[in-house]
């Protein structure tokens, strides 16, 4: 029995001896049958007593397949812990793997070993029951590992220079797992650090991860093959998980770096030079819901570029700071915001914005939804906003911006209604633009005091722009020093009020076509509108109201120098003009009432002056109102275009003073205007267009003059003025019409009856301007009455003649047509002077040759008759012989008339 046991035992000793042995010879083997051409394994030593294992150098290797070798593995085991049911590795040590796996078609190669070949149909395990073992592993430590993966056409290379894990046990669940890991994934020198507590039912865990130069496109390089970068990490993560009440927390804080971003698919190209990530973010979920999220974020992008199809975003730099607080789905509250860009640039389409520096700042952004469906509410607090170098671009134009500056707050209770208040917005040097060409310029602009009830209130305390210019056709159409507006308020957006706007220093020009038409907005219009879409209209959106839009001004002033340079070219010669406007005052202009505007106005044209005052319903339909007009010293010949135009009349000298004054009711005009013309000479161009005038004076303009002139060349007028606003011809026409007719041609009358008086009764215009003319007058005085056959003045002829004398000094310019007459009448007594003279001749003549002698009796009669008159004129009352032309002496025996003289104008 003794000796059975001796046996054994030595058999035993001898078994557990060589098995290490026989076990590598064996492992060799199964390697070289296993597709590996050379395999060795040095020793597999077993320590039966202390529970260890080692594994001495094992290498297998094949040509064109990895190689397979471990320096050493060591493996402890606690025997005391068996009878315990558990499995306790107190110590692996793992150095010097050389090794990695392959996929080739359908082999799968762990080193020189293709493991699906291994592989066989796997036959069905009936459940067993829980053996009730346990596994632990104090420490495992790694050291030299180098592991290539070439799997599903990815290839990574795996280096550990240390790694340990360390207290890992199935039956303690409360003792924390330790894993440390210092390598290099795929070129990216790595250091990772954790401790967790994987097993109890409230889970947690810490880890520490950092990765320098990561290369993304060595993972993504299958599905993504365009996609390279290289990322850094720095990172602490923490999470916590309870099983029983499914909460769970996950916090994260460091940093993390992409650079050199490459991406190009199809339409899609990415390039970024760099973005990095440093803060911190927790997240808490309660089951499969949101609880809470916490981010305290620095965000930096440098040198982006996105383009997708007609998309892009481009910025050479970019950093957001943030605080971010997330609860549940009701609550987003952003703190500390802070956002800055440099070159900003986004494009869609033809549509671009483009910005040098950015910067948006806000204490407090907050957005809650309440239980309500639909209830939210919204706020936005001390927003600070400044863009330089902003510009927008659609098609061909643009608008840009050297600064703008804005400052809000806002907020909402239930995202239909908002409320925005924006102590300032300030933008500088405003351009805009089209087709590369600046058509509207502003060097500043600031707004204070902006308030928005949603749509249903704006209101504005001041607008204040300077420095406004509008481009015309090839030059400056308008610009404004200074335009403020005042308490403004837009209700509903359908109603529009403004307390008071002031204008101050202004030169604008207005140029119009021969067609009459606005060149300089014509133009302005056609460059805004090109490159619009061409596409055929959409029906317009009906308004969401049907009341008209409403506009309420209480006051607008215009003050300081404003110039207005006017050229007409619907005349020729084209009329060219300019004033200074120094006050232009309006009140109570209100498009929804038919009540009246006071007005008042001053401006000066060189050296002439226009004040006008007064009021009009500019808005009734009807015109309602009264006007005051004061024109001083206006230089007429710059107006002879139009004269030109309108009478055929070229004034070569004469200056114009207007008053005038007048109403307005039921759209009919009623007033008076007082006119005097200074030193005014015409002179007929078209003869088409001063005949037609001619013809309504019933005289040639210079004979209006003629009379009309005093000593000193001025003419005063007094036109009524009268007219419906409905008549067609109510214009330019209707006014020259009623200076022709009621003005010059009464005037005229009226003049010559007074200066006459009691001669003054019968005085004549010519019925036809061509038939005057023939006669050479074309004002009948009252004629000058003789006895038959007499040509001595009467006393009551005297007396006339000192009434033409007196009308003449007055009259400087007037001169009088003096044509003597033989009538009928005067055949009796001049046939009997001439027998009487004939018999006292020696030798009378026949009664046949008498009777030819009456004929230039008659004439001489007449023509002595005109003498008379002349003399009385020229001798006696001192009128210029110039100024008096005789006719050739006429005679007329079918007239019933008495003797007389003409006197003509």
């Amino acid at each position: 029995m003794l000796r059975f046991l001796i046996s054994s035992i030595v058999i035993i000793t001898l078994f557990l001896h060589n098995l290490p042995m026989l076990v590598r010879d064996q492992a060799v083997i199964w390697l070289l049958d296993n597709g590996a051409e050379t395999a060795q394994l040095k020793a597999i030593k077993v320590d039966w007593f202390a529970g260890r294992i080692m594994i001495d150098r094992l290498h297998a290797e094949a040509q064109g397949k990895p190689t397979l070798s471990v320096d050493k593995l060591l493996v402890d085991l606690e025997f005391s812990a068996l009878g315990d049911k558990k499995i306790l590795l107190s110590l692996v040590e793992v150095q010097g793997i050389d090794s990695g796996i392959r996929e080739e078609g359908q082999s799968l190669w762990l080193g020189p070993i293709d493991l699906n070949a291994l592989s066989g149909e796997e036959k069905e395990k009936a459940e067993s029951e829980p053996s009730g073992w346990s596994f632990g592993l104090t420490k495992l430590t790694l050291d030299d590992i180098h592991w290539r993966a070439e799997v599903s056409g990815q290839k990574h290379d795996i280096v550990v220079h240390t790694g340990q894990l360390k207290d890992f046990y199935l039956w303690d669940h409360e003792q924390p797992v330790s894993i440390d890991l210092d390598g290099v994934l795929n070129g990216a020198p790595l250091l990772l650090a954790s401790s967790s507590k994987p097993l109890p039912t409230e889970k947690s865990s810490e880890l520490t991860i950092k990765l320098n130069n990561f290369p993304v496109h060595s993972v993504t390089a299958l599905f993504l093959p365009e996609l390279k970068a290289s990322v850094d990490l720095d990172l602490k993560i923490s999470a916590k998980s309870d099983l029983e009440s499914k909460a769970t927390q996950v916090k994260q804080s460091g940093a993390i770096r992409v650079r050199g971003l490459q991406f190009k698919q199809d339409y899609l190209a990415l390039n970024q030079k760099s973005l990095s990530w440093q803060g911190s973010v927790a997240v808490a979920l309660a089951g499969n819901a949101l609880s809470n999220v916490t981010s305290r974020s620095n965000i930096k992008i440098e040198g982006l570029k996105l383009n997708q199809a007609d998309q892009s975003v481009a910025t050479d730099k970019l950093a957001l700071k943030a605080d971010v607080d997330v609860t549940g789905q009701k609550t987003v509250v952003v703190k500390a915001l802070d956002l800055a860009a440099d070159n900003l640039a986004l494009q869609q389409a033809g549509n671009a914005l483009s910005t040098g520096k950015l910067s948006v700042t806000a204490s407090e952004l907050q957005h809650f939804m309440q239980k309500q469906e639909g209830a939210e509410q919204f706020k936005l607090a001390d927003l600070q906003l400044a863009v330089a170098d902003l510009l927008l671009k659609q098609a061909e134009k643009s608008i840009a911006v050297n600064q703008l500056k804005l400052t809000a707050n806002a907020s909402s209770q239930d995202m239909s209604h908002w409320q925005v208040q924006a102590p300032s917005l300030k933008l500088d040097k405003l351009k805009l633009s089209a087709a590369d060409q600046e058509l509207v310029t502003l060097a500043s602009t600031e707004i204070n005091q902006i308030a928005l009830e949603h749509t249903d209130s704006i209101a504005l305390a001041t607008i204040g722009l300077k420095g406004l210019k509008v481009q015309g056709d090839g030059g400056v159409f308008s610009e404004w020093q200074r335009i403020d507006l005042n308490n403004l308020a837009l209700e509903n957006l359908n109603n529009l009020s403004i307390k008071r706007i002031d204008l101050k220093n202004s030169a604008t020009r207005v140029h119009l076509s021969e067609q009459r038409r606005l060149s300089d907005l014509e133009w302005l219009l056609a460059k805004l509108n090109s490159g619009a879409d061409t596409a055929e209209p959409q029906e317009a959106a009906k308004p969401a109201s049907s009341e008209p839009f409403k506009l309420r001004i209480g006051d607008i002033a215009l003050k300081g120098e404003n110039t207005l340079a006017l050229v007409d070219g619907g005349v020729k010669p084209a009329f060219k003009t300019a004033f200074d406007i120094s006050t232009l005052e309006l009140s109570k202009l209100d498009t929804g009432s038919k009540g009246e505007t006071p007005f008042l106005l001053k401006a000066k044209n060189k050296f002439s002056t226009l004040d006008a005052k007064g009021s009009i319903a500019l808005f009734s339909g009807d015109f309602t109102g009264n006007w005051d007009l004061d024109i001083k010293g206006l230089e007429l010949p710059q107006v002879s275009p139009y004269s030109l135009q309108y009478t055929g009349y070229y004034l070569n000298s004469g200056q114009l003073s207007l008053t005038s004054k007048g109403t307005i009711k039921d759209r009919t005009l009623k007033g008076d205007s007082d006119i005097r013309l200074n030193k005014l000479d015409v002179e007929a161009q078209n003869a088409d267009r001063s005949g037609e005038f001619d013809q309504k004076v019933s005289m040639p303009l210079g004979t209006a003059i003629m009379v009309l002139q005093d000593n000193d060349n001025n003419i005063d007028l007094q036109i009524p003025i009268d007219g419906s606003l409905d008549d067609p011809q109510f214009g330019y026409q209707t006014v020259i019409n009623k200076l022709a007719g009621k003005g010059l041609k009464s005037a005229a009358l009226g003049y010559l009856t007074k200066a006459l008086q009691p001669f003054g009764t019968l005085i004549s215009l010519g019925k036809m301007v061509a038939e005057a003319q023939s006669k050479g007058t074309f004002i009948s005085l009252q004629p000058v009455y003789f006895t038959p056959g007499g040509s001595s003045l009467s006393g009551e002829a005297t007396e006339y003649m000192q009434k033409i004398a007196q009308m003449m000094n007055e009259r400087k310019a007037m001169r009088i047509n003096i044509c003597g007459m033989a009538v009928s009448a005067d055949r009796e007594p001049v046939w009997n002077t001439l027998l009487l003279q004939n018999q006292k001749q020696e030798k009378p003549l026949p009664p046949e040759q008498l009777e030819k002698q009456l004929e230039p009796a008659l004439q001489q009669l007449a023509q002595d008759r005109s003498d008379s008159i002349k003399g009385l004129l020229s001798n006696q009352q001192g009128i210029n012989i110039e100024r008096l032309f005789s006719c050739y002496p006429k005679v007329d025996l079918t007239l019933k008339d008495k003797p007389q003289v003409a006197l003509g104008i």
